[in-house]
C-alpha cells in the first residue's frame, strides 16, 4: 500500500513539475520575445492587468465558496468512514480538521477555476488610465469612457457573478444530498430547516443579479432600440428605459422580501413575491411596449421619432468619424494621367491572381498582390519563397516578379516588365510572411533580426522546454549568436503586439528599396458605442469604428512599428500613451515608404455607409446606399480592395459609389493612401438612368462587342463595376474578360460610363474618350523603341491570327505612337 501511494506520489509531483515547468517557460520566452521587439512595457501591462482582475476573481470566487462550505460543513453532525481490520469492519469518524482542510481545497479550487476564464484586460487598463472622450450621452449623462471602457467589463463580471452564485449553489445542494438534511422520501422532498435558510440565502443573491441584468439592459436600450435598425427612437426613452429602472428597483426589493419570507418560514409570502415580480416584468418588457404605439398613425410616429434619429445621425457620424469626410477640391482628380492608365482600371485583382497563377515564376509566390505605383501607372507584384534547393535555406534571398496588366498581348499572359520595372529583382530573405509556422534559429551576426538571443543555458533550457525543441538545448542552441523568432505569421505577430486594435485582415505587402515591408491596418472599434447605428465590420458588428494606426513590419528583421493616425480617437490616444515604443509617427518614416500604404479600405467602406445613410453634419441628405457591384453571373466578390493610382502624387485610391433611394448615381467616397488617410466626396449630377439601368447598359455593351469575337474555345467574364475619378469627372469602368477553362484571363474589351454615355474599347483611355498622349513620359532609348516594335509587331501577328481585330487596331495604334515619339522607324 505504501509503495503504491509513493508511485501515486511521484506520478503526480512529476507531472506538477512538468506543467510547472511549461508554464513559467512559456511566461518567460514570452517575456523575452515582447523584451526583443521593444515591447515589453506591454507584456507587463497584461501581466499586471490580469493579476489584478484575476486575482480579484479568485479571492472572491474563493472566500464566497469557502464561506457556503463552511456552511454546509457546520451542518453536518459527523461523517462516520467504515474502515476494514481484517475481518472486521469498524467505523471510523472523520475528524472536524480534515473536514475543515477538504473545505478550504474545494474553496481554492473553485476560485481557480472561476477565476481563469477572465482575460478582459484591455477594458481594465483603459478604466486605470485610458484617456476620456469629454462627450456623453443626453440619457444618463455618462461619459463615452464610461460606454466603452467600464460597461464591457461590467457586463463580464456579472456573467461571471451568476456562474460562481449558481456553481457553488449546485456544489452545496449535492453536499447536502449526501446528508439526512436534504433527501427524497415517501415521494417528497424532505429539507431542513438549516438547507432552507441557506437556499433562500442564495436565491435573494440570484435576485440581485437579476436585478443587476435590469440595470445593464437599461444602458443596452441606447445600444438596441426599437427603431429601424436597432435605432433609438420614442419608445425607448419614454417606456424601456423606466420600465428597466423601475424593474432594477422592483427586484431589489423583492430579494429582500424572497430573503425575510424565507428565512421565516413564509413560503407563500415568497412565492408570491417571485410570482408579483414576475407578472411585472412581464408587463411592462412585453406588454407595455407595443400597447405604447399601438393607436398611433405612422406619420405620428415618424414625428414622434424624428428628433431621437437626428441624435442618432449625429451619433453615428462621430462612432465611425462620418465628418471625416470632406468636399473634394476642383483639383481632385484632374492629374494627367499616362497611356499606362490602363493597368489599374483594365484588371480586376481577381483575375490578375488567376493570370498570375499559371505564369512560371523563379519560386513559390507567397501572400496576396501587391501593388506598386510609378508615372501614373499602377503595377501588380508577387513575392516569391525559394524553391529547389534554396528552400532548405531560411537566409535565401527571396524573389520578385512585377506583374504588368497589359492587353493584347500574346496567349493572354501577364508579363513580367524587367526594363521600366523600379522593383528590384531580388530581397532580403523574409522570416516574417503570411502563413509563416513555426519557430526558426538562426545566426545573426549583424544582430539585424529582432528576436531574443540564446546566449545563456537558462534562456536555451527555457526556449527548449516552452517550444519542446530539444534542438535549441544541444546542437543549434549551442552556437553562439543563435536567435529563436518566434510567430513568423503577419497576421498573428499583429494580433499578439495590438489585442486592443480590431485589425484588418487585408495584408498588403510593400517592395522599398530591397526590403520587403508588410502593411495592417489597425481600428480601435466597440458594440458598446451609445445611439449609434451597427455595422458590419470584418471582425464584428460594431458601433464604433474608427482608424487608429497602419502596422508596418520588416520581413526580414521582423521589426514592427504603427504609424498612428493623424486623428486619433480617445481610445486609439489612450494606448500611444500608455505605450509609447510601440507606435511612432509619419515624420519618422521615409516618404517613399509612406506613400506605398494602400487606404484603410474598412474604414473607408464604413463611412461611405454612415455618410448615406444619414450625411454629413448640418446638411439635409436623402436617404442612399452603396449599392451591389457586381451580379448573379460573376465571379468576383464586393472590390472593396479594388485600387487605381493618384497620379498626382503617386498613392493608392478606393472609392465607393452612393446612390439615392431612386437609384441614380450622387457620388462617391474616395480614399487616398499613405501616412494622411484622406476620405473625400465626389459628387456627379444625377444620371438620367437609375443604377440598374446603368449596369444593364454596360452588360449589354460588353456582351455585344464579345459577341463579335466570341470563340468556342473560351467564355466571356464580366468583372465588377468600379468607380475611378479621372480628368475631374466620376466614371464607371468594367472590365469583359476572355476566361479558359484551364488557362489565364484576358482583358477583352472595358465598358466606361461617363457623362451619360457608355463606350466600349480595347483600353481605358479610349473607353473614357481621353486623348492618347503622343510622347511617352520617359525618353526612350533607341535599343528599347527597337525591342518595343518588335514585340508590338508580334502582338498584331498573333491578333491577326486569331482573328481579334481590337487587338490588332490596338497594338497598330500602340506602334504608330511608339515611331512618332521615335521620330522615324527604329
Amino acid at each position: 500500500m505504501r509503495r503504491r501511494r509513493l508511485v501515486v506520489g511521484v506520478v503526480l509531483a512529476s507531472a506538477a513539475t512538468l506543467l510547472a515547468g511549461q508554464a513559467v517557460s512559456g511566461w518567460f520566452i514570452s517575456y523575452q520575445w515582447f523584451q526583443s521587439l521593444g515591447a515589453d512595457s506591454l507584456w507587463w501591462a497584461r501581466t499586471n492587468n490580469l493579476l489584478l482582475l484575476r486575482g480579484g476573481a479568485f479571492a472572491a470566487g474563493a472566500t464566497f465558496t469557502f464561506l457556503n462550505l463552511l456552511v454546509v460543513q457546520h451542518s453536518v453532525a459527523s461523517i462516520i468512514l467504515p474502515r476494514r481490520i481484517g475481518d472486521l469492519q469498524i467505523g471510523e469518524e472523520v475528524p472536524g480538521s480534515v473536514l475543515s482542510g477538504i473545505v478550504a481545497v474545494l474553496a481554492l479550487v473553485t476560485g481557480l477555476a472561476l477565476a481563469i476564464p477572465l482575460n478582459d484586460w484591455i477594458s481594465l487598463e483603459l478604466i486605470r488610465n485610458g484617456a476620456r472622450f469629454g462627450e456623453s450621452d443626453p440619457y444618463f449623462q455618462a461619459d463615452m469612457a464610461f460606454w466603452l471602457y467600464w460597461l464591457p467589463l461590467e457586463k463580464t463580471l456579472h456573467v461571471w457573478a451568476i456562474v460562481a452564485v449558481a456553481l457553488v449553489t449546485f456544489l452545496c445542494l449535492g453536499l447536502y444530498a449526501l446528508t439526512p438534511s436534504l433527501r427524497w422520501e415517501e415521494g417528497r422532498l424532505r429539507v431542513s430547516g438549516y438547507v432552507r435558510k441557506h437556499c433562500v440565502v442564495l436565491g435573494g443573491l440570484l435576485l440581485l443579479l437579476v436585478a443587476w441584468q435590469y440595470r445593464l439592459d437599461g444602458y443596452g436600450v441606447l445600444l438596441e432600440g426599437n427603431g429601424v435598425r436597432g435605432s433609438f427612437v420614442a419608445v425607448d426613452h419614454r417606456v424601456r428605459l423606466p420600465a428597466n429602472l423601475v424593474l432594477a428597483l422592483g427586484t431589489v426589493v423583492a430579494a429582500m422580501m424572497w430573503t425575510w419570507a424565507g428565512w421565516m418560514g413564509k413560503l407563500r409570502l415568497a412565492m408570491a413575491t417571485l410570482g408579483g415580480l414576475f407578472i411585472l416584468s412581464l408587463g411592462l418588457r412585453q406588454v407595455l411596449p407595443p400597447l405604447s404605439t399601438r393607436f398611433l398613425s405612422s406619420a405620428e410616429a415618424d414625428a414622434r421619432d424624428r428628433p431621437y434619429l437626428t441624435t442618432t445621425a449625429s451619433y453615428s457620424r462621430r462612432a465611425f468619424d462620418a465628418d471625416r469626410v470632406i468636399d473634394a477640391d476642383t483639383s481632385f482628380g484632374n492629374e494627367q494621367i499616362s497611356a499606362r492608365f490602363g493597368a489599374p482600371a483594365l484588371w480586376d485583382p481577381v483575375a490578375l491572381r488567376r493570370a498570375a497563377s499559371f505564369l512560371r515564376l523563379r519560386g513559390r509566390a507567397v501572400g496576396v498582390l501587391g501593388w506598386e505605383g510609378s508615372s501614373s501607372r499602377l503595377r501588380a507584384f508577387t513575392v516569391e519563397q525559394p524553391s529547389g534547393p534554396e528552400a532548405f535555406d531560411p537566409l535565401a534571398a527571396w524573389g520578385i516578379a512585377g506583374l504588368e496588366a497589359e492587353l493584347a498581348r500574346e496567349n493572354g499572359a501577364v508579363l513580367v516588365d524587367e526594363v521600366e520595372s523600379a522593383l528590384p529583382s531580388r530581397l532580403a530573405p523574409a522570416l516574417v510572411y503570411e502563413g509563416a509556422e513555426g519557430h526558426l534559429a538562426i545566426t545573426d551576426s549583424s544582430d539585424a533580426v529582432r528576436a531574443p538571443l540564446l546566449a545563456t543555458l537558462m534562456e536555451r533550457l527555457a526556449h527548449a522546454w516552452g517550444l519542446q525543441d530539444l534542438d535549441l538545448l544541444t546542437n543549434r542552441g549551442g552556437r553562439a549568436g543563435v536567435k529563436v523568432l518566434r510567430i513568423r505569421d503577419v497576421q498573428a505577430r499583429v494580433a499578439e503586439l495590438y489585442p486592443f486594435f480590431d485589425r484588418s485582415p487585408a495584408t498588403t505587402p510593400i517592395v522599398f528599396r530591397d526590403s520587403l515591408w508588410y502593411a495592417v491596418h489597425l481600428y480601435s472599434a466597440s458594440e458598446f458605442y451609445p445611439l449609434s447605428v451597427p455595422l458590419a465590420v470584418p471582425t464584428r458588428d460594431a458601433r464604433y469604428f474608427r482608424h487608429a494606426a497602419v502596422v508596418l513590419i520588416n520581413a526580414h528583421t521582423g521589426a514592427t512599428t504603427a504609424i498612428s493616425d493623424g486623428s486619433p480617437d480617445p481610445i486609439a490616444l489612450s494606448w500611444t500613451r500608455r505605450l509609447p515604443a510601440l507606435f511612432t509617427t509619419s515624420a519618422a518614416v521615409d516618404e517613399g515608404l509612406l506613400q506605398r500604404i494602400p487606404p484603410p479600405i474598412e474604414a473607408a467602406l464604413a463611412q461611405a455607409r454612415v455618410f448615406a445613410r444619414v450625411g454629413r453634419r448640418g446638411t439635409f441628405e436623402p436617404p442612399s446606399r452603396i449599392p451591389t457591384l457586381t451580379g448573379s453571373d460573376t465571379l468576383f466578390a464586393f472590390p472593396a480592395n479594388a485600387m487605381y493610382p493618384d497620379a498626382e502624387r503617386m498613392r493608392l485610391r478606393v472609392s465607393y459609389p452612393i446612390v439615392d433611394a431612386s437609384e441614380r448615381l450622387r457620388g462617391a467616397i474616395v480614399a487616398t493612401g499613405g501616412a494622411d488617410y484622406e476620405p473625400r466626396w465626389v459628387p456627379t449630377p444625377l444620371a438620367p438612368d437609375r443604377w440598374p439601368v446603368i449596369l444593364e447598359r454596360m452588360r449589354r455593351a460588353l456582351d455585344s462587342a464579345a459577341a463579335s469575337v466570341a470563340s468556342s474555345a473560351s467564355r466571356t467574364q464580366r468583372g465588377p463595376v468600379r468607380t475611378v475619378v479621372v480628368d475631374g469627372r466620376l466614371s464607371l469602368v468594367q472590365t469583359a474578360y476572355v476566361w479558359p477553362v484551364d488557362g489565364p484571363p484576358t482583358p477583352q474589351f472595358v465598358a466606361a460610363f461617363s457623362a451619360g454615355e457608355v463606350q466600349v474599347a480595347a483600353g481605358i483611355r479610349a473607353s473614357l474618350g481621353l486623348q492618347e498622349p503622343l510622347l511617352p513620359l520617359t525618353p526612350a532609348t533607341p535599343e528599347a523603341v527597337r525591342a518595343r516594335a518588335q514585340a508590338l509587331h508580334q502582338q498584331m501577328r498573333a491578333a491577326l491570327g486569331r482573328g481579334d481585330w481590337v487587338a490588332f487596331g490596338a497594338a497598330f495604334d500602340e506602334l504608330g505612337r511608339l515611331l512618332r515619339a521615335g521620330q522615324g522607324p527604329p
